[in-house]
């Protein structure tokens, strides 16, 4: 039930977001897929810093006044084109789920929302 939750919070954040802000023409350094393999469920929040840096885009999902989970995006480009890292942290700031998704959108203009 909490996965389900989770991806439609995440669905209604990405709804949300302006489209200069979530397809910036910009696009992350290489992330190197030796450093990249090191981020693997049950390392620490420090960890993934002290190995990828700053994130691109962090989200968080609070349940009362408490962090529920957060979400750390990196963005890189490799032979197979654009991508994003999405990196989810529990309430224990320890990486439970690491997913590298082909971003095919970035650095083009996105498709504008409709009222």
């Amino acid at each position: 039930m909490r996965a389900k939750l989770s991806m439609a919070a995440l669905a209604f954040a990405l709804a949300l977001c302006p489209p200069h802000l979530c397809f910036a023409a910009e696009v992350a350094k290489t992330l190197d897929p030796q450093v990249l393999a090191k981020v693997v469920p049950g390392i620490s929040k420090a960890r993934v810093k002290s190995l990828l840096g700053a994130p691109w885009r962090t989200v968080q999902y609070n349940d009362e006044e408490e962090v529920e989970n957060e979400i750390w995006e990196y963005r890189g480009k490799d032979a197979q084109g654009a991508y994003r890292v999405h990196i989810e942290f529990d309430r224990h700031d320890t990486v439970v789920i690491v997913a590298k998704v082909p971003d095919p959108l970035a650095g083009g203009k996105g498709t504008p929302a409709t009222s």
